[in-house]
């Protein structure tokens, strides 16, 4: 009867953790998606209200409000024929840590990102370039 118990409060246990898991999956997906077309409305429902954006290569920290203004400047940069490709390389209840490529026209850029997600909103995504190019992805 112990034993039974114990699977049970397992298998709850990992369905809760695999649903954590899956939520974070669903909003780096959506993530990747709408910087991928730049739909600033996509990332604002993404973004928790007091989100932070932090580009560590670059020095910058970003709010919410900031991160969507600089929205139209990142697809003029980024321009026509951009590409997203990411992987997840470790997740937790509520971070993720993912490598991505930013395949863009001319060239290509690999970064490290690091986002905590809480309640299916993103609250900190950090960035920091770790190859300019994305040839070992």
């Amino acid at each position: 009867m112990r034993l039974h118990r114990l699977q049970l409060i397992i298998a709850a246990m990992a369905l809760t953790v695999s649903q954590s898991l899956g939520e974070e999956n669903k909003v780096l997906a959506g993530w990747f998606d709408a910087l991928r077309t730049a739909d600033q409305q996509a990332l604002s429902d993404l973004l928790s209200d007091d989100a932070r954006i932090i580009l560590n290569d670059i020095g910058i920290e970003q709010t919410k409000e900031e991160f969507l203004e600089s929205i139209d400047a990142w697809e003029e940069a980024a321009g026509n024929g951009s590409g997203i490709r990411y992987r997840v390389d470790e997740e937790t209840n509520d971070e993720a840590v993912v490598t991505v490529c930013y395949d863009f026209p001319s060239n290509s850029v690999l970064t490290n990102e690091r986002f905590i997600i809480r309640e299916a909103k993103i609250k900190e995504s950090r960035q920091t370039q770790i190859g300019e190019s994305c040839d070992d992805f």
